[in-house]
């Protein structure tokens, strides 16, 4: 089985393979050495008596390597005869564009009924959809998760129901349900996030998706003044519990409040930390809940 993986490395960068059959008891050992003696990764396939070891090195230095390897290995077969090895083998890997393989993991994808998320690179045209276009970085929120697809979608299902004039993103990220929000006709929106470093990046996304006009705020909840009709947190449970109450006292009265991040054994408790609210609307894809609370007054 494999045990091991080659070290992934840009396009420029030119790479050998130097493969090995060996017994399996010594395999160990073997892929030991060449890892002390500078292999940059190490493949092992010992699924049967022998192991295939294949060890990865940067190109000028295979000549070294091989003329120790070969030394080591005259070295174990004459301690014991039924170690011996076959030949080492030398073959140049094929160069990698592992930029090429990241963009086949971010396509455009349609969510709901009117929106389409995409990466800068791959903007289709989408009629009948409003396109956000999402940078893949160190924010969340890409469109690959089922905690931001079911909260656009529900974004989407409230918009169209109650016509909000206004919205928070609470814990923004990468600013795509805040864009969405705007890109769907919310007048007001406003996007917070705790953490400094991703405020940057929600405020790259707002220009992309022509929003500057979204307000972005970084701080902990407590930080936003006044009420939204519509307001959405796509957190972690156990931050939804613990913030219910700064949550609920963002919302207007007849407002409604999306919430995410939430597994299917949490979601219970997850609801009764919202005293006085029910559960208008739920949604799920695979493991993840997104619900959408009301008061229960309205």
């Amino acid at each position: 089985m494999p045990r091991g993986q080659p070290a992934r490395v840009g396009r420029a960068a030119e790479w050998v393979a130097v493969r090995v059959e060996v017994p399996a008891a010594i395999a160990d050992a073997v892929a030991n050495f060449l890892l002390e003696r500078g292999a940059a990764g190490i493949v092992t396939d010992d699924a049967s008596a022998r192991a295939r070891i294949e060890a990865h090195v940067a190109r000028g230095d295979e000549s070294t390597l091989v003329h120790d390897l070969r030394r080591y290995l005259d070295s174990l077969a004459a301690m014991d005869a039924a170690w011996a090895c076959g030949d080492v083998e030398v073959e140049p890997v094929p160069p990698v564009d592992w930029d090429a393989i990241f963009k086949t993991h971010h396509r455009p994808q349609p969510i709901g009924d009117r929106l389409l998320v995409a990466p800068p690179w791959d903007v289709p045209e989408s009629r009948g959809r409003e396109i956000l276009i999402i940078e893949p970085g160190m924010a969340f929120g890409t469109g690959q998760h089922a905690t931001t697809r079911t909260c656009l979608e529900e974004i989407e299902a409230a918009v169209a129901e109650t016509s909000p004039r206004s919205a928070l993103d609470v814990g923004t990220g990468s600013g795509v349900l805040a864009a969405a929000c705007a890109r769907l006709g919310v007048e007001r929106v406003v996007a917070l996030d705790l953490d400094p470093a991703v405020l940057p990046l929600a405020r790259a996304t707002f220009l992309n998706n022509e929003v500057p006009h979204v307000m972005l705020l970084g701080g902990p909840i407590a930080a936003v003044r006044g009420t939204f009709d519509l307001v959405v947190a796509n957190l972690l449970a156990d931050t939804l519990v613990r913030e219910a109450d700064a949550l609920t006292a963002t919302v207007a009265p007849t407002g409604h409040l999306v919430v995410s991040g939430i597994l299917d054994d949490q979601t219970a408790r997850v609801a009764a930390a919202f005293r006085g609210w029910r559960i208008a609307a739920e949604r799920a894809e695979n493991r993840w809940r997104t619900l959408r609370l009301v008061c229960e007054r309205n």
